[in-house]
């Protein structure tokens, strides 16, 4: 992680990042100082950005402030201080932003004007106008980098180490907030979900997406409405539209490179059901959890831990979906198991054409007849869905702790009812020898593919294959013992509109969140090796 030190010229970045360095025991750099070691190696003299600037032009100079990005999102827990207009380049922002915090500096007009009137003005500024065009500067730089900052300081309410003294407290605070900000995943491509089954709205913020892209609410709701509620009677009948509205972030049909949000509001809740076991522990859930946990929980229908959260992960994830296929990046899951019933074959074409996502005609007929059955029980059956991703190029993902396996995994595991995972042959693999279980190679390739498309936690360039255990839907009217929240030993039934099965409209949630995985991971990429993409999109 590194701390990222903005603001416009004036505001007194270097100073207070000098002090924050002293402060901390923490490295910095200062983008302005790269730019300047650049410019030396390359041409044998030193020149200062301005003498850069007015020598070269402001297209050489802009070239030489991405690779400065560059070098600056190498570095590892330093404070970066940002000169120039380098945060205003969207590719160079998302670049900088990854995994790091941004400290934003303000000050009066007059004050930071002053201030780089006695250091030297920039090229830019020169001439009788120059003051007028700093305030209008400033003022549309704040505009746009303020919406990203952690933390905003104005500048002028003390001295440097003063001030740097109430950053740090501030840098504190943040980290301890990050440590517990479980709502959010993704490094570069963030998705954060709110909301929760009972209240008044579902929704998501998709941060990281690049200008340009076009978006509208009409192919987000394809998505949603594969996993909205009341599809058919293996299903909850509860009677949800899910109509997706766009609140920010794209204009005119495209994004602008601000946060997206996006929601859902609830339209069909009924609390009711839930009134009379409002202090007991629904067997299953997370209700004991949370409540040990937080010391308080929403008992309407989970609150936040029901499965309703997801359709935040489905907005999302049908904009990732979008991109990747423009790079060739296809997602498929489907019913392998439910209830016991296997699926034998798998046709992609009749997945969608039968109500429990199965690529087998036969085997889906028997799948529904497992759920009709639990369902009239008062009860409720699991199942295994496998998901299949085709078109990722060799050489996606990182070793070690952020393996592409791993990546998916987390995501995966995220999803309350998920219970257990294979990648590949998975557990097979334990059965076999070296010699069956290592996939051979030649002819420019690989002969087999017992990895499932990933080795080293990084893709191989076959289809990657991945197996989810699905649990069966905890909510069931059938009688169950637990206790309340005094401890009480007591019995409890679960009224309401309940899935009696979830694999069905689990399965475009899991498309949706390895859509974000591979996206984020593909954007990753291209900070390590900005020519990796060239010609896959």
């Amino acid at each position: 992680m590194n701390i990222l030190i903005a603001g416009a010229k004036g505001t007194g970045k270097s100073a207070i990042g000098r002090e924050l360095s002293a402060l901390s025991g923490l490295g910095i750099v200062e983008t302005d100082e790269i730019i300047e070691d650049i410019y030396e190696r390359e041409n044998g003299k030193h020149f200062s950005c301005r003498q850069i600037y007015l020598e070269k032009g402001a297209e050489y100079f802009r070239s030489l402030e991405s690779q400065a990005a560059r070098m600056a999102a190498e570095k590892d827990w330093h404070f970066i201080i940002l000169g120039g207009s380098i945060l205003m380049n969207p590719d160079t922002r998302r670049l900088l932003r990854n995994n790091s915090m941004m400290v934003f500096l303000t000050c009066p007009y007059e004050m930071g004007w002053g201030r780089i009137e006695k250091g030297g003005l920039p090229p830019w500024l020169d001439g009788p106008d120059g003051k007028e065009k700093y305030r209008n500067e400033v003022s549309y730089r704040n505009e746009v980098l303020m919406p990203f900052a952690d933390i905003v300081m104005d500048s002028s309410q003390g001295k440097p180490l003063e001030l740097a003294e109430q950053v740090v407290e501030l840098i504190k605070e943040e980290l301890s907030i990050r440590s517990r900000a479980a709502n959010t995943y993704g490094q570069i491509i963030q998705i954060t979900t709110f909301g929760e089954s009972h209240g008044p709205a579902i929704g998501a913020i998709l941060d990281g997406v690049r200008p340009g892209l076009e978006i509208t609410e009409e192919e987000i709701q394809i998505q949603l409405n594969r996993r909205r509620p009341g599809q058919s009677e293996y299903v909850t009948p509860r009677s949800e539209k899910d109509r997706v509205h766009i609140l920010s972030g794209v204009f005119n049909g495209k994004s602008t490179g601000a946060p997206i949000a996006m929601v859902v509001y609830n339209e069909d809740q009924d609390s009711s059901k839930y009134e009379g076991i409002k202090d007991m522990f629904r067997p299953g859930h997370a209700d004991f959890t949370f409540y040990k946990k937080y010391g308080i929980r929403d008992y309407r229908g989970g609150g936040r831990s029901s499965g309703r959260e997801t359709a935040g992960r489905v907005m999302c994830g049908a904009i990732a979906r979008k991109v990747m296929a423009s790079r060739g990046v296809e997602f498929i899951a489907h019913a392998k198991e439910i209830g016991g019933v296997k699926a034998e074959k798998c046709d992609y074409g009749i997945i969608e054409s039968n109500p429990v996502r199965c690529g087998d005609a036969e085997a889906a007929v028997k799948m529904q007849e497992v759920i009709l059955a639990a369902k009239d029980e008062e009860n409720s059956v699991g199942g295994i869905v496998q998901l299949e991703i085709k078109g990722v190029p060799a050489g996606l993902g990182d070793p070690i702790f952020d393996k592409l396996d791993a990546r998916l995994c987390k995501a995966l595991f995220s999803l309350g009812a998920t219970k257990g995972i294979e990648v590949g042959k998975g557990f097979e693999l334990t059965r076999m020898k070296g010699s069956e279980s290592n996939d051979w190679m030649g002819d420019g390739g690989f002969r087999s593919n017992n990895a499932g498309g990933i080795t080293g936690g990084i893709s191989t360039g076959q289809d990657i294959v991945i197996r989810i255990g699905v649990k069966p839907t905890s909510s069931i009217s059938s009688r169950q013992e637990t206790i309340d929240i005094k401890g009480n030993d007591t019995e409890i039934e679960t009224h309401g509109r309940h899935d009696p099965c979830i694999v069905p409209r689990v399965i475009p949630v899991i498309e949706s969140m390895a859509a974000l995985v591979i996206w984020d991971a593909w954007e990753t990429q291209c900070c390590i090796s900005p020519d990796w993409n060239k010609g896959k999109g």
